[in-house]
């Protein structure tokens, strides 16, 4: 009898949810405005949107995608889900790997993949971007400009949810974060009203977006103090595992001893894949295209067993950093914070080749790789902020002791039987190096959004002052909640998906 009343039950919520979907994609597709841009299940857009989704695991069967084309179109949609109460996600380039992150199952993704635009206004020096361009096309399109924005490290990834994430770029040395450097958005609200957020026009709109991800409305156009210069110099170098340690020191060394507003950065990546095992690289870059800085001495005289460090246009260097990116892949991305110092590095390291006879024997047939990213964050980085009108992230107390070490997980899957045997394990693994830091006293309770999982919430984390602007922002600009409530992707204010 439970089985069946278990069954009816469930029968009966597909069905709601069905006649809930037919009503809200009809109320789309009823205007004239929206009527050519829905597109159902079995449709070539709608396959085709759903194959080009970074992780498999977001890319969710939703009800309709509706694809606007211009700022007016958003409007639209705005006033259709707030009067028929429709629930809804939100997809900018699809680069957030976990389900749930930029896609819908009960509902309607707004996918802005056809709002891509890129435009430069030479006597204002604003860089003018629509949320669903790739990072890839935006320094192409500034390239004759001789220009660029703080903006990704990798081509493929949407410049929506990447600039209001916070969005750590080969620039945030000399420049801060990409949200830092946005001098303007354009917001369209819950009501379906547009409003420019300028440090002269709804002013607490336009800090609180710079963190708040997308919990304010849906950003319809993004402007950035452009950069003058397009030249990078940097690479991927790798390493003899045998010298970890020296590559270790090194990346404490640079960090230590890199100058306020340098253009000089570096990464520390560790993998393991199927073919070639474990190997180490460094990512160092010049964001003037300057080869072999002194600040890189060190790592220069490390014996290397490849490099790929080049100069030349952005558009050009950074491609490399994207690596071929088969999609349709099960991706799961982790992160986490600690303090900078060799031991929590070499811990993280010593427990992710514990890590992999794990994996194998949870899936032995399994073809997948794991990525580790070691990163700084400064207080040469956090301190743009304040000058450009703040933002919401709270990195100020965070840093305020010395630099600290941001790192992602990655492991990416080729089935979902795999991973569904491999998933526990990798969340394990993000518990056992927390609590080895907690132990060690290198632990920092701070989660950078744009690599976060699921159930790793990074608002709590950005003090009270902060959440508390976020929270009186948000009602505010939606007084109905429609982006707390309705909106049913991302991370939500009050850590609710």
């Amino acid at each position: 009898m439970k089985v069946s009343a278990a069954t009816s039950v469930a029968a009966l919520a597909v069905t709601v949810s069905a006649t809930e979907g037919r009503q809200c994609c009809a109320a789309f597709a009823t205007g004239a405005a929206l009527r050519d841009k829905v597109y159902l299940p079995g449709s070539d857009v709608y396959d085709a949107q759903l194959k080009s989704y970074y992780s498999a695991n977001a890319a969710q069967h939703a009800w309709c995608m509706v694809l606007p084309e211009s700022t007016a179109d958003v409007q639209t949609i705005a006033r259709t889900i707030s009067q028929h109460s429709c629930p809804f996600g939100v997809r900018s380039g699809g680069h957030s790997t976990w389900k749930g992150s930029n896609g819908v199952k009960y509902g309607v993704t707004i996918d802005f993949s056809y709002m891509n635009a890129t435009t430069f206004d030479e006597k204002t020096g604003l860089a003018a971007t629509q949320p669903g361009a790739r990072w890839g096309s935006v320094y192409e399109a500034l390239n004759p400009y001789n220009v660029t924005v703080v903006g990704a490290r990798t081509s493929v990834v949407g410049v929506g949810g990447f600039t209001t994430g916070a969005g750590y770029s080969f620039h945030s040395n000399g420049h801060g974060f990409s949200c830092d450097n946005v001098a303007n958005w354009e917001i369209v609200l819950a009501n379906g009203t547009v409003v420019n957020a300028n440090a002269h026009e709804n002013a607490d709109l336009w800090k609180a977006q710079k963190g708040g991800s997308g919990n304010l409305g849906f950003v319809t156009r993004i402007d950035q103090i452009a950069i003058p210069g397009t030249q990078l110099w940097g690479g991927f170098t790798q390493y003899d595992l045998k010298d970890r340690d020296t590559v270790f020191n090194a990346y404490m060394n640079f960090v230590d001893n890199t100058e306020d507003g340098s253009p000089d950065q570096n990464i520390v990546a560790l993998f393991w894949d199927n073919k070639d095992g474990f190997a180490i690289r460094s990512i160092l870059t010049n964001a003037n295209g300057e080869a072999n800085r002194t600040a890189f001495k060190e790592y220069l005289s490390i014996p290397n067993i490849g490099s790929t460090l080049s100069s030349g246009p952005e558009k050009d260097i950074i491609p490399q950093f994207t690596g071929p990116t088969p999609l349709g892949q099960y991706a799961n991305w982790f992160t986490a914070t600690a303090k900078h110092s060799f031991k929590s590095l070499v811990a993280i390291d010593e427990l992710h080749h514990a890590l992999i006879p794990k994996l194998q024997a949870a899936a032995p047939n399994a073809t997948f790789s794991t990525l580790i990213e070691l990163q700084p964050l400064t207080p040469a980085m956090v301190k743009h902020a304040a000058k450009l009108g703040g933002n919401v992230l709270g990195l100020e107390e965070v840093v305020a002791d010395g630099p600290k070490l941001n790192w992602l997980f990655s492991i990416t899957v080729d089935t979902e039987e795999n991973q569904k045997a491999m998933l526990p394990i990798a969340q394990q693994f993000m518990h056992t190096v927390n609590k080895k830091q907690r132990g060690m006293g290198t632990w920092v309770p701070w989660i950078y959004l744009n690599y976060a999982w699921r159930d790793e919430e990074p608002f709590p984390h950005y003090g009270a002052d902060n959440t508390a602007l976020l929270a009186a922002v948000s009602a505010k600009y939606d007084p109905q909640s429609v982006f707390q409530k309705l909106r049913k992707t991302g991370f939500k204010l009050n850590g609710h998906h």
